[in-house]
């Protein structure tokens, strides 16, 4: 008593400094229990570590880093292909390329990315499955379970990952075990729902059938529960995605260190570099993952729901009644006479634009490599075909893809009308072909660079443009006359979203013809007279003091550096120093704008009116971002150092794209038409009960 007396004279009982003399040491015994088991249960520690380290080692450190990046981009975009389509295979493929090309560095952290997050969805699908199936078959189990999961969701990660750094230490392998346990609970919450979601009739006629309980839950619970587990697998993909900047926190490696180093730097380039790749690498393993009825929404949408729905992902489940639905029996149109006319120009332009690239296409001097390549600049004497790095280098081979794209929509509508691959079809065709003339008309056009020997135009050119050009009349020629129709009705009044969308493109185009299209930071264009004297009493001084010449030949470099980081010269779009492609982006995007205005219906709603505009207006903006691209990916094919394509080229390429994508809700409605023949139908089949049928097929 006399102690909480004394107490109560030096502070008062209601001043919070009174709390410090009741201070409860609960950090002190945390730290305690950590140093206990630290010393006590290093063996528990070092089992719980093994399957993690193991996997990282394997998978990380001792193939995906290694193996050269062409397996990689293959190894994924055929997964992508069994799994999913060949679509998506080739999507897959295409974006991991993209994150290739950014540069070495960039595709290190993309393959330990893959890597880390691979390692963390396997550790949770050998965990998830089977805790869900074993909650989905025992209530007891479940309800144990539930608050488990709600506490591991409900908790924030940063209070859960200390443990496991003061266990495992700052590294991947606690990241990847806070990953996991952050994601693992969809996983078996939706294992759980779909295993209880199967009909009970089926379930009983299986058993009434004699199948044991392991056949019940193989042949029967866990195929019909399917859906279920592929998006329970699908959101702990995405949870893992959203996870990636806590692992950089935690010391992981990948693309998430990237962007947590920019940020710390406030570096420009390497944000926006690695935010590429990064969202690169989320969608390819989100539509890897995905199911096929489920293939909509954009990344950031699916994150976004998936975050949402932390506690309740039964919620992102689509309702699947089983509907029996029997149709007339159907075939489509026959090709008529006059649609096989149209194929067949269609037919002979793709086929000579296959052709062309292969062909010579200039000779003396590179006409586009020339601006960004002092040894193309005179080449006396020699000539360069379509797909030579100093002849038609991307421009060729964008027209030697499209060639291909067209023959095989016409082959494929030839023997297979209306069935297979949606863009191998008509508008497929006449988008390609317009591509192919616009890619080979403006090399053509191309302004050569003025340093350079005056380049000749062979004959690989002209049929490539021919070829474009025939392909381009063919297609509207078969467009006219081919029978399709929407799938569902079109809207009746004007389309302001695709002329608010055809807006932005033109405005893009329009701002990256006046942006730079390339930096010309060598050596020999940044020197000025004044630094070159400035160099040569540089170079004479240490000529006098050998004993300073390295230092000065330092200052030299760095001389140089400044002038090319500050001094580059910078070549717009119109710029006589440039390949003036501006011009011609800016007469397509000026035509693109008048047939958007046709396509959105300002001048009628017919349909294949609709139709047509929006095709020849994607063929536009196709062809606007294959010029862009193929500037690019010519320089990063091919150039001198110090020399770069600019953010003019970037802006322009976005323009076409988005030009293109304003036809896309159009486009896509479009099918060949079906004539059906009225045929009975069995009655007595179509009846049949569907829990009968099911059990049939599945045990």
């Amino acid at each position: 008593m006399s102690w909480i007396l004394a107490q109560a004279d030096t502070v008062s009982f209601t001043d919070n400094q009174t709390l410090d003399k009741w201070e409860i040491p609960f950090g002190p015994w945390m730290d305690q229990a950590v140093d206990w088991v630290d010393n006590n249960l290093q063996t528990v520690l070092d089992i719980v570590e093994w399957p993690f380290r193991t996997l990282i080692d394997l998978v990380v450190r001792d193939f995906l880093v290694d193996l050269s990046w062409v397996w990689v981009v293959l190894g994924m975009g055929l997964i992508a292909a069994l799994v999913r389509n060949v679509k998506v295979g080739v999507f897959v493929a295409v974006a991991l390329t993209i994150c290739g090309i950014l540069g070495n560095a960039y595709w290190l952290e993309t393959a330990r990315t893959i890597g880390f997050i691979g390692v963390a969805v396997v550790l949770c699908v050998l965990i998830g499955i089977p805790m869900g199936v074993a909650a989905g078959r025992i209530d007891g189990l479940w309800k144990v379970t539930r608050p488990v999961l709600d506490g591991m969701q409900v908790i924030h990660s940063f209070v859960y990952m200390l443990p496991f750094i003061f266990f495992w230490g700052i590294g991947e392998v606690s990241a990847t075990m806070v990953t996991m346990i952050f994601a693992l609970p969809p996983l078996i919450r939706l294992t759980n729902l779909g295993i209880r979601q199967v009909p009970g009739d089926v379930v009983e006629a299986a058993r009434a059938h004699g199948a044991p309980e392991w056949r019940v839950l193989f042949d029967v619970q866990l195929p019909l529960a399917r859906p279920a587990i592929m998006t329970g697998i699908n959101q702990t993909l995405l949870l893992a995605i959203s996870m990636l900047g806590i692992a950089a926190i935690m010391g992981a490696g990948g693309l998430g260190r990237l962007l947590f180093r920019a940020l710390s730097n406030q570096s420009v380039a390497l944000g926006t570099s690695a935010g590429l790749a990064f969202f690169l690498v989320a969608v390819v393993l989100d539509r890897m993952s995905q199911r096929e009825d489920t293939d909509t929404g954009n990344l950031f949408q699916r994150i976004r729901l998936a975050w949402a729905h932390r506690r309740d992902p039964e919620a992102l489940l689509p309702d699947e009644d089983v509907v029996v639905d029997y149709q007339p029996l159907e075939r489509h149109e026959p090709i008529g006479a006059t649609e096989r006319l149209g194929m067949g120009i269609t037919l002979v332009g793709g086929a000579l634009a296959v052709v062309a690239p292969f062909l010579s296409w200039v000779g003396e001097s590179g006409l586009i490599s020339a601006h960004g390549r002092r040894a193309d600049e005179d080449l006396p004497g020699m000539v360069m075909s379509g797909l030579d790095g100093s002849g038609g280098s991307f421009f060729g081979m964008v027209v030697l893809a499209m060639g291909v794209f067209v023959v095989l929509s016409v082959v494929k509508v030839f023997l297979r009308p209306g069935r297979g691959a949606r863009w191998l079809s008509v508008d497929g065709a006449l988008l390609a072909g317009m591509v192919a003339l616009i890619t080979a008309g403006a090399f053509v056009l191309t302004n050569p660079s003025p340093l350079a020997l005056e380049p000749t135009i062979e004959i690989g050119v002209w049929i490539a443009v021919f070829g474009g050009a025939l392909a381009t009349v063919g297609g509207f020629l078969w467009i006219r006359v081919a029978p399709h129709s929407p799938l569902h009705p079109l809207r009746a009044d004007v389309s302001t979203g695709r002329l608010i969308g055809a807006g932005i493109a033109v405005l893009l185009i329009v701002a990256g013809a006046f942006s730079a299209w390339s930096f010309d930071g060598r050596a020999d264009v940044v020197i000025t007279p004044e630094l070159e004297a400035e160099i040569a009493e540089l170079e004479e001084k240490a000529r006098l003091n050998p004993a300073d010449a390295a230092v000065i030949a330092n200052d030299i470099a760095n001389l140089i550096n400044q002038a090319q980081a500050t001094d580059a010269v910078v070549i717009d779009g119109f710029s006589d120093r440039g390949a003036q492609f501006a011009i011609w982006t800016l007469v397509l995007g000026a035509i693109g704008m008048g047939t958007t205005v046709v396509g959105a219906g300002v001048f009628g709603t017919e349909d294949r009116r609709l139709w047509i505009s929006n095709t020849i207006t994607a063929g536009l903006g196709s062809g606007i971002a294959a010029i862009a691209f193929a500037w690019v990916f010519t320089f990063i094919r091919n150039a001198d150092s110090n020399f770069i394509s600019g953010i003019g080229s970037f802006l322009t390429m976005m323009g076409g794209l988005f030009l293109l994508a304003s036809t896309m809700s159009v486009m896509r409605e479009f099918r060949r038409a079906k004539v059906y023949d009225d045929e009975p139908v069995d009655e007595d089949t179509a009846k049949r009960p569907a829990a009968e049928e099911q059990v049939e097929e599945l045990v």
